[in-house]
């Protein structure tokens, strides 16, 4: 008899499990609508940051980033967003830029209680996306 070994993405693989998702670690819908809300209090006060963000709504931004972000962790959230790619394309977002954001979603966390090795765990998921974003490739060579 021969079986196969199948792969599933990880949203499925978590199904199967009785491990939390990500998401169900960082508290679910209310809790990710307070957590991006205070990132963003802190992006908009980051004079390296703020100015990406200036006549944009930042109520969609909220809702896109809710949506990314719960999706990203595994959360049952569908983002309803443009291509990465596209999106940020000729912004002038750079690493540094990317790398300020995500340590202000950090400090977020942190915050709101979140354990540092879910912080870890959170922060290395949303890294795979910091390419996509910043335009620059992520592989040094």
């Amino acid at each position: 008899m021969c079986y196969r070994f199948l792969t599933f993405p990880p949203r499925a693989q978590n199904l199967m499990s009785s491990d939390p998702t990500l998401y169900e670690i960082l508290g679910g819908s209310d809790r990710l609508t307070e957590i991006v809300a205070d990132m963003y209090s802190r992006v908009l006060g980051d004079p390296e940051l703020a100015h990406f963000f200036e006549g944009v709504s930042i109520e969609r931004l909220q809702r896109m980033n809710r949506e990314f972000i719960g999706s990203a962790l595994d959360g049952p959230i569908a983002y309803s967003g443009g291509d990465l790619v596209a999106v940020h394309r000729g912004r002038g977002i750079g690493r540094k830029h990317f790398s300020a954001f995500v340590g202000h979603f950090a400090d977020a966390l942190q915050a709101h209680g979140v354990q540092p090795d879910a912080i870890d765990a959170v922060l290395g998921r949303l890294a795979m996306y910091g390419g996509k974003i910043t335009g620059e490739s992520t592989v040094d060579g």
